[in-house]
């Protein structure tokens, strides 16, 4: 496989205080095979539902009026990211988080415009991930509200599906003829898509970056990094096995042209099995 996308989700270590290293954690990820960091997740805040926040309370990150509260840190980190072998660098929105954007567009899309231009052009970022699973994929769902406002604002857009792949064909269909670029689907190949082979998706009009992650349900799943070379190994050429802990699905017996891989998160393989987990899923993709 040529150029594949190795993909991490990020959370609070990314961000400046609670006792984070924004600092040390690029090194260490910049030291990495890592391409595309994803940081996750924008959320709703639920005791100021008026603004997003990044994760948590703590970190604020803006308001209803698309103005930007978070610390004035995060740019200049965020910028400091991207080196070694990172390429680009996207936002995730949850579904709580994508429903507050596609809410703001319909009442004050000029609010909701500003936000994401302030995700482009104030904190730097290629675009914007939805991981989106409010169970609504249709043209009224909130993902094709954020997406067409995402793509007048300049953004990329990525998604993180586990079910309803002719949805999400659409979707990437719909982002196209809006003159927008879905680079690619994050496909869960774990937990409530644990069941997914990437070769049956790769037909949705975007590159497949198939993900897995060492400790998450339900149903749960286990994946040591041998599991995840092993499991990559296996998607990537149709050969090989992998226990029943780490994937369920139906192996392939031919080769398939994903387009990368993705861990899910960064928090629990982080420290001294990181690079063990990273150079699991460059290996097995080929690297």
């Amino acid at each position: 496989m040529s150029d594949p996308r190795i993909s991490l989700y990020i959370g609070n270590e990314l961000y400046p205080g609670g006792g984070s290293d924004p600092g040390g954690t690029i090194e260490i990820l910049q030291r990495s095979p890592l391409t595309s960091p994803i940081l996750s997740l924008m959320n709703r805040s639920a005791a100021s539902p008026d603004k997003l926040v990044y994760n948590d309370q703590a970190n604020p990150v803006f308001d209803s009026s698309g103005a930007y509260i978070g610390s004035d840190q995060w740019p200049t980190i965020l910028r400091r990211l991207q080196g070694g072998n990172i390429r680009e660098v996207y936002l995730s929105f949850s579904t709580n988080g994508t429903e507050y954007m596609s809410e703001l567009v319909a009442k004050n899309r000029a609010a909701a415009l500003k936000i994401l231009s302030s995700v482009k052009n104030v904190l730097g970022f290629d675009g914007i991930d939805l991981d989106y699973e409010g169970g609504d994929y249709s043209p009224s769902s909130p993902i094709y509200a954020v997406a067409a406002a995402a793509t007048a604002a300049g953004l990329k857009l990525t998604a993180a599906p586990y079910t309803n792949q002719s949805d999400w064909q659409a979707w990437v269909q719909f982002v196209k003829s809006h003159s927008g670029t879905v680079s690619w689907l994050n496909l869960q190949c774990y937990a409530g898509g644990k069941y997914n082979n990437p070769g049956d998706w790769l037909n949705t009009g975007a590159p497949i970056v198939a993900g897995t992650c060492n400790n998450c349900c339900c149903p749960q799943t286990n994946c040591t990094p041998a599991n995840m070379q092993s499991l990559f190994t296996l998607w990537r050429t149709g050969t090989g096995s992998v226990t029943s802990a780490c994937w369920s699905g139906t192996p392939n017996t031919r080769p398939q042209a994903i387009g990368g891989g993705f861990i899910w998160v960064y928090s629990s393989i982080k420290g001294p099995q990181f690079s063990d987990y990273m150079n699991a899923v460059k290996t097995g993709l080929g690297g």
